[in-house]
């Protein structure tokens, strides 16, 4: 079983969390991490992972265009491919009090093709006063990560499975 987590570099927050992410996970399934900008979806899918995590920074829409583009390239050479990943999940970055995870769920859904979409997108805010992740991050990532692992290794159905309600 192998999971990507690409990411969208912003204030270099989102690098942060895939990293923390990578290592949370690293001994229970091959993880790699990379940016957007560099990773090219034809790439990834000669990889044959399994499983995505996108990573991004909330400024004024989710995913931003840049993750957009990248998503949707993914999804047409995908297609052409003939490949579905195992489950998707993303986290972001807000740096306002603004939640947009249904959002990022229906992008994910009507453009990527995956069995599965875990809909408890990681949320997460810098704090305000000195540029530093809030208290609590930590937690949060672990807590995610868990899930992630339990999902994978056990089987658990507390991810929704695409198109149900």
């Amino acid at each position: 079983m192998k999971l990507w987590i690409i990411y969208k570099n912003g204030i270099s927050f989102s690098k942060i969390i895939a990293e923390m992410l990578q290592d949370h996970l690293e001994d229970y399934i091959d993880v790699d991490v990379g940016k957007v900008k560099k990773i090219d979806p034809a790439f990834l899918l000669e990889e044959k992972f399994d499983y995505l995590i996108i990573g991004d920074i909330w400024n004024e829409e989710i995913p931003s265009m840049e993750t957009q583009k990248w998503l949707l390239k993914y999804w047409e050479i995908s297609r052409k491919k003939k490949v579905s990943l195992k489950a998707i999940s993303g986290f972001y970055i807000a740096l306002t009090d603004n939640n947009v995870g249904p959002f990022w769920v229906e992008f994910l859904h009507d453009n990527v093709k995956a069995e599965i979409i875990y809909p408890p997108i990681l949320r997460l805010k810098p704090n305000n006063t000195g540029l530093r992740l809030e208290n609590g991050t930590l937690e949060l990532i672990k807590e995610y990560s868990n899930n992630f692992i339990d999902f994978i290794i056990n089987k658990k159905k507390y991810w929704r499975k695409k198109g149900s309600k």
